[in-house]
């Protein structure tokens, strides 16, 4: 049996993480075994699923019947915990980025691997079975990933009982590789491939560890002045863990300076709004986000680098160097970021339109 290596982390996530005590790799359920649900029961609930996602038969397309579209599914992975809950998994790995054609096309095909999972899980499942259902993808471009934001709040409005997980991007880094990194740090058991991966990379003197960096562009041929942002994504990320969570370096004052956009300005950073927002504010400003997913302390901390990025990389460098001078206890760690700075500035900032 064939396991790609995103369904081996998904496997090592359900034994570690989430403490599966039963996880199984390409799952697909015999034609006799028993259903929970009959023949009405089942065309019903395909019928409700075509009247809610599908009014154009763009989803289904020729899949004519429940009996059909059931007699397609494979579930990726599928877990089952300790106390009994369901967790089954659909996992895309797309070193390009997740596609399956057009931004439509690519929606509609997530969209139905969700829907045929959750029919097999509630013909097969008794009422009562807490159900999780995942669908992974570690690189995700944004003309694709909004609209499959909207298509979860849309199975979570309807089938509420269910748990709906979309992670994709720096989620899928922060809940699923990290965590199953951290859990699986002791296992010996050769059978995980994924686990074995990592040890193989840990013996050539490979350490985890390292903040993802945010995808910037949906286009492996993206503009110079979008691939040169990357390398000032993680410096910024690691700035604010100093200064905001390791321990936090600054004062409340300047914690509340940072959140104001006149006082950003006046700094040199030209972001558009404060750098740092308290979390009860949220991420988005009129409606678009702004800030990343990941708080930091009390703050959610600007993503917006892509404008001015050099010029801003320099103000954040001053920012470094006026702190160095009232933070000598941490001079050491601050001289760091302001070395780091000044490399991205002299790699990234030269003839630069």
């Amino acid at each position: 049996m064939k396991i790609e290596i995103g369904e081996s982390l998904a496997c090592s996530y359900l034994r570690h993480v989430e403490r599966c005590w039963l996880v199984q790799a390409n799952w697909k359920a015999p034609e006799h075994w028993g259903r929970r649900l009959t023949d009405a029961e089942l065309e019903a609930l395909f019928e409700q699923m075509k009247r809610l996602f599908d009014p154009d038969g763009a989803v289904f397309k020729q899949t004519k019947d429940a009996a059909q579209f059931l007699k397609q599914g494979e579930i990726d992975v599928v877990g089952v915990g300790q106390q009994g809950g369901v967790h089954a998994m659909e996992v895309a790995f797309h070193e390009a980025g997740l596609n399956y054609g057009s931004t439509q096309e690519t929606v509609n095909r997530v969209l139905k691997k969700m829907l045929r999972t959750l029919l097999i899980l509630r013909t097969y499942l008794s009422p009562e079975t807490r159900i999780h259902i995942y669908f992974l993808s570690p690189k995700v471009g944004a003309k694709v990933q909004k609209p499959l934001e909207t298509t979860f709040t849309a199975l979570r409005a309807e089938y509420a009982d269910v748990r709906w997980h979309l992670l994709t991007n720096e989620e899928f880094a922060k809940s699923i590789v990290k965590p199953t990194l951290d859990g699986a740090s002791t296992v010996a058991d050769s059978s995980e491939l994924f686990v074995r991966s990592v040890k193989l990379l840990e013996v050539a003197g490979y350490r985890h560890g390292t903040p993802p960096v945010a995808v910037a562009s949906d286009h492996a041929d993206a503009p110079r002045s979008e691939v040169q942002v990357q390398p000032l994504v993680p410096l910024v990320k690691v700035l604010m863990q100093t200064l905001l969570v390791d321990p936090s370096l600054l004062s409340d004052a300047e914690k509340s300076d940072l959140t104001d956009n006149a006082y950003c300005k006046k700094i040199g950073l030209r972001i558009g709004f404060g750098l740092i927002r308290k979390k009860e504010c949220g991420k988005e400003i009129k409606g678009h986000p702004r800030y990343w997913a990941d708080p930091y302390g009390d703050f959610y901390v600007c993503s917006q680098w892509s404008r001015s990025r050099c010029d801003n990389a320099q103000s954040l460098l001053a920012f470094v160097e006026d702190l160095i001078q009232r933070n000598r206890e941490h001079e050491g760690t601050l001289r760091l970021h302001a070395q780091n700075f000044r490399k991205y500035l002299a790699e990234n900032c030269r003839r630069v339109p």
